[in-house]
C-alpha cells in the first residue's frame, strides 16, 4: 500500500503547488495556501495554512491546538464506514465532533459544541441608540472557546466530508465574518485529502453502481484553489486532508485500485496482444473490471441523524 503513495512532503508541494522556480518573480500572495511550518501534527493527514494559522492556533490557543491534535490523533474511520455512509450526518464526522465536544478544561467545564454565533451592530447619536441591526447567525459545527476567562475569539471547525462544494464557500463565508467582527481567531476545515479521493473515488460505489465520492463534492483539491482564489478573507486557516493512512482497513480499497489500475493499462496497451477490440481485448478488459468491483461491491447506505 506504501508504495503507492507519495511522502507527505511530496504531496505538499504537488497539492499547495509550492514551486520556487515556476512562481519565481511572482508575488506571493498574502492569503495563499502554504505547508504548516508547526511541528507535532498527527500522521495521515496532509495539512495547509493561510497566515500562520497554525502558528497562531499552537502559541496563542495552546489548549486548542492541543484538543485538536487529540482529536486527530484518535479519528480513524474504517473503510466500511466509508463504504456505508450516507446522507444525514455520516457515523465518523459525528464521532469526530464527539470527541472535541466531550474534551473539557482541567475545572471540568465544557469548552467545544455547536454554537449559533450572532452579530448586532448599534448605531448611536450623543448615546441615544438610533438602530440596531441584528444580522443573520452564523452556526458552527464545533467551536471552541479561547479560554474559559475570554471565550471570544474562538476556534471554527468545520469537517466537509462528502457535501457539495458549494459548502465550502458557506464555510469560508462565515469564516471571514465572524473572524472580521472578532468572534472566531482560526477557521478550520478537515476534509478528505488528494491521495484518499484518488483512491475512494474509483473505487468506492454507492448503491445504485455510480461513484459515492464524485470530483464535484467536498475534497481537497475543491478547497485549495477556493482559499488561494481568496477565500476565507483575512481569517487565518488551517486546512486538514484525511489521507488513506487514517483508514482502518483500507487495504481492501487499494487492491481494487491495483486492479482498476491493471485494467486501465492493458486497455491503454490492449494491442501489444490482440488484433481487434470488440470480441477479444474487450472481453479481458470487461473480466478485469468485474473482478475489481467483485473485491468491493456496494453495500447498503446507512443514514444517521443528530
Amino acid at each position: 500500500m506504501s508504495d503507492q503513495q507519495p511522502s507527505g512532503d511530496q504531496v505538499a508541494e504537488e497539492q499547495l503547488d509550492v514551486d520556487e522556480t515556476e512562481n519565481a518573480g511572482v508575488l506571493d500572495l498574502a492569503g495563499a495556501v502554504r505547508p504548516v511550518g508547526t511541528e507535532g501534527w498527527p500522521e495521515g493527514y496532509i495539512y495547509g495554512a493561510t497566515r500562520y494559522a497554525d502558528v497562531i492556533l499552537k502559541q496563542s490557543f495552546p489548549d486548542r491546538f492541543e484538543d485538536l491534535i487529540k482529536a486527530l490523533t484518535d479519528f480513524t474511520p474504517t473503510l466500511d464506514e466509508l463504504r456505508a455512509g450516507g446522507g444525514g450526518r455520516t457515523v465518523f464526522v459525528k464521532r469526530f465532533d464527539d470527541s472535541l465536544a466531550d474534551m473539557k478544561s482541567p475545572d471540568g467545564e465544557k469548552v467545544w459544541g455547536k454554537q449559533n454565533v450572532t452579530i448586532d451592530k448599534v448605531v448611536s447619536l450623543d448615546g441615544t441608540e438610533m438602530v440596531r441591526a441584528r444580522t443573520r447567525g452564523h452556526e458552527i459545527d464545533m467551536f471552541g472557546k479561547g479560554t474559559l476567562e475570554e471565550p471570544i475569539p474562538g476556534i471554527a471547525v468545520e469537517m466537509e466530508w462528502n457535501n457539495k462544494d458549494p459548502f465550502y464557500d458557506r464555510d469560508l463565508i462565515n469564516f471571514q465574518a465572524l473572524h472580521h467582527e472578532g468572534a472566531i481567531a482560526i477557521g478550520v476545515i478537515v476534509t478528505r485529502g488528494p491521495k484518499l479521493q484518488e483512491l475512494i473515488g474509483s473505487t468506492i460505489r454507492s448503491k445504485d453502481g455510480g461513484y459515492k465520492y464524485g470530483q464535484s463534492t467536498t475534497h481537497w483539491s475543491k478547497l485549495i484553489p477556493k482559499v488561494n482564489l481568496g477565500g476565507g478573507g483575512e481569517c487565518p486557516l488551517l486546512l486538514v486532508g484525511i489521507e488513506p493512512e487514517r483508514i482502518e482497513g483500507v487495504d481492501l480499497a487499494w487492491q481494487v485500485f491495483a486492479k482498476l489500475e491493471g485494467a486501465k493499462t492493458f486497455r491503454e496497451n490492449w494491442r501489444d496482444e490482440y488484433t481487434a477490440w470488440r470480441g477479444d481485448a474487450e472481453v479481458v478488459y470487461k473480466v478485469m473490471i468485474a473482478e475489481a468491483e467483485d473485491l468491493m461491491p456496494p453495500v447498503k447506505e446507512a443514514k444517521v441523524t443528530d
